[in-house]
């Protein structure tokens, strides 16, 4: 408490000096910045196929394959925007030449650095529907080798299914520079939510979807307001000298959920009719300290670059849960409020689980200028899981296997890249979901697998075409009939993505992207009948696309528009119905200008304005899709 408290008084300090400033925020822009359409994010706007949730189907953040500026992070809560500028999803060719890459993906998180100039950027907006924040960031050069940057934004948010919330975020770091071979980077970050209203999920009796209802109107128990916490903290150093690079990061990260309620409606009728639960679980812990220590040698060669990467990461990860109580409140109406007095709750005992792994490898890069690259890597990891029930310990999960990737991409010719790589990994599990019987417990670790191929093609200066083909593999866990979450067989992804992203025009930028995905389970389950051959929620088409144009009559102002479209998407385990297909569409608008001498943007943005009525699904259970949203931000570099 002492050290965030004082923490707290570094960034009040920080922000009291009028000529701080964080790294000009009014020139943020997804899709003029992206690179790919696989996945950008810069401040609070994102664009393209994937995000560090969900990429070829499965989600990075939870299979471990999450980095701070390139360095292994094992992520468990959130990492606000005071802290990093945005994230890349790295996938095909856009994982190549990355050292040591991961199947499904990598997200990348970078840091807002200090930089030498002191300006502080603040933004003010209100939306979606009533909500408001207020946010500032600054960064401030102590000494020519010193910086310190931070930031602050507060939030009162309407949740889109009619609750609403009260988040507050907050960051500090430092950037130490003693020499140009030597570079420290402490940081802190933190977020609180309280008050927010626990979204409703609704699952049916038989092979449909819940009626229609009113959507912002919410329907659970006013009492029903989830309180959580969140700190990621750590350090990254790097060193050079000659044709060696250190790089180095140690990291801690803890999510706190203090009270999680879960309000389920089970068992629904067509009308609408449905058994009315709430859970409720407190005390709620995961954390984590994690790091990775690389060192690199370079070997120039004429025309050929090869490096040498020798690698150690690891992670302590403790997790607390369980000990929830659920309450039965009867039969009634899904969209009419639960309106009834809180319950009195007495927390049972808990479970724990620790894991503890440990990686070494070595890997290798060829860059030969003009002619292609070579990536080649070879780890071992050492992994061990102890769980911990209120019944007593379960036996301990071990596992230490070999893992391997291999990438090759060539010049086919000056203006094109053809490439085909292998990757094996070993990821966590995931979680089971609150209606589980086996609710929050995490099996042990899968070995995945992940073939791709395709080509970048330049078209112009600036404008890249990427296609690729991939084959993912790895353990399916879902619901049983019997509500249990564990292993069914394996799930293979064989997919198709493009990418076109880049300038059409001096003036218009485009970050247009598609994936075309077979998703298919196989294994005892399937051929028993207990399940389907298509995972649920899985889709076979996705489109998304950002198109944002400088106007010409206008200095200064650009119009924005972007698009997603599904395929109709697998709504249950047996495969006997579908989400139907949908598609979501966004008008914006961004005007650049001085306010008194300073850099100024104004944004505004209707979203779904279509506002396509339709349901998104968590398993088995089901919650309606986002409606039309305005909203509306002015930020400012002082």
């Amino acid at each position: 408490m002492k050290s965030g408290l004082l923490i707290g008084a570094g960034i009040a300090a920080l922000l009291a000096n009028p000529g701080a400033a964080w790294a000009q925020r009014a020139g943020e822009n997804a899709v003029a910045s992206a690179q790919d359409a696989f996945g950008t994010s810069v401040g609070s706007e994102k664009v393209g196929l994937y995000s560090p949730g969900m990429a070829r189907g499965f989600s990075p953040v939870q299979a471990g394959n999450v980095r701070i500026n390139g360095l292994y992070f094992d992520y468990q809560t959130s990492l606000n925007e005071r802290l990093v500028s945005g994230s890349n999803v790295r996938v095909g060719l856009t994982a190549q030449g990355y050292p040591f890459p991961a199947p499904t993906g990598v997200a990348d998180f970078s840091l807002r650095l200090p930089g030498p100039e002191p300006v502080t950027s603040v933004v003010v907006g209100v939306g979606p529907y009533l909500g408001a924040n207020a946010e500032i960031d600054a960064q401030l050069p102590i000494r020519e080798d010193l910086g310190v940057a931070g930031g602050v934004g507060v939030a009162s948010e309407e949740i889109y299914h009619g609750g609403d919330r009260r988040l507050v975020t907050a960051a500090l770091t430092a950037r130490w520079r003693p020499s140009e071979a030597l570079e420290l980077v402490p940081f802190w970050s933190g977020q609180a939510t309280r008050g927010e209203e626990a979204q409703p999920v609704i699952f049916t009796a038989g092979a449909y979807l819940p009626p229609r209802m009113d959507r912002r109107r919410y329907f659970g128990p006013s009492w029903a307001r989830n309180a959580n916490q969140g700190f990621n903290y750590g350090m990254i150093g790097g060193y050079r000298s000659g044709e060696w690079t250190v790089r180095a990061g140690a990291f801690r990260s803890v999510s706190e959920q203090l009270r999680a309620y879960s309000p389920f409606f089970l068992g629904a009728s067509p009308e609408g009719e449905a058994q009315r639960d709430v859970l409720l679980e407190t005390d709620r812990q995961f954390a984590s300290t994690s790091g990775e220590l690389r060192v690199t040698r370079e070997l120039v060669d004429g025309d050929r670059l090869h490096l040498v990467h020798l690698m150690a990461r690891g992670r302590l990860q403790d997790r607390r849960y369980g000990g929830g109580q659920r309450f039965r409140f009867g039969v009634g109406r899904i969209d009419a409020p639960l309106d009834l007095p809180e319950p009195d709750f007495t927390p049972g005992p808990q479970t724990t689980d620790e894991v503890r792994q440990l990686t070494a490898g070595v890997g290798y890069e060829g860059r030969w200028r003009n002619v292609g690259e070579l990536s080649l890597g070879v780890q071992r990891t050492t992994y061990e899981k102890a769980v911990v029930r209120p019944s007593g310990p379960l036996p301990v999960s071990q596992s230490s296997p070999w893992l391997f990737n291999a990438a090759l991409s060539v010049y086919a010719r000056p203006n094109v890249v053809v490439y085909a790589g292998y990757t094996k990994g070993l990821e966590e599990s995931p979680v089971a979901p609150d209606v589980a019987v086996n609710r929050g417990e995490a099996p042990p670790a899968i070995l995945t697998e992940q073939m791709d191929a395709g080509f970048r093609a330049t078209l112009t200066p600036s404008l890249r075409l990427v296609t690729g083909v991939f084959d993912v593999r790895k353990s399916y866990f879902a619901l049983d009939p019997a509500f249990v979450f564990r292993d069914l067989g394996e799930r293979r992804h064989r997919g198709l993505e493009v990418s076109l992203a880049g300038q059409l025009h001096p003036r218009v930028s485009l970050v247009l992207g598609a994936v075309l995905m077979d998703a298919k389970v196989s294994g005892d389950a399937v051929e028993l009948g207990l399940i389907g051959p298509r995972p649920i929620g899985s889709i076979n088409v996705n489109v998304n696309g950002a198109l944002n144009w400088n106007v010409p009559w206008t200095e200064g102002l650009s119009l924005d528009l972007a698009y997603e479209g599904t395929s109709d998407r697998i709504a249950n385990a047996a495969n006997t119905f579908v989400i139907p297909a949908r598609y979501a569409a966004a008008l914006g608008a961004r005007y650049r200008f001085d306010l008194s001498g300073r850099p100024a943007t104004f944004r505004a943005q209707l979203a779904s304005f279509n506002n396509a009525y339709g349901y998104n699904n968590m398993g088995e259970g089901f919650f309606y899709n986002l409606p039309r949203r305005f909203q509306m931000s002015l930020t400012v570099d002082l």
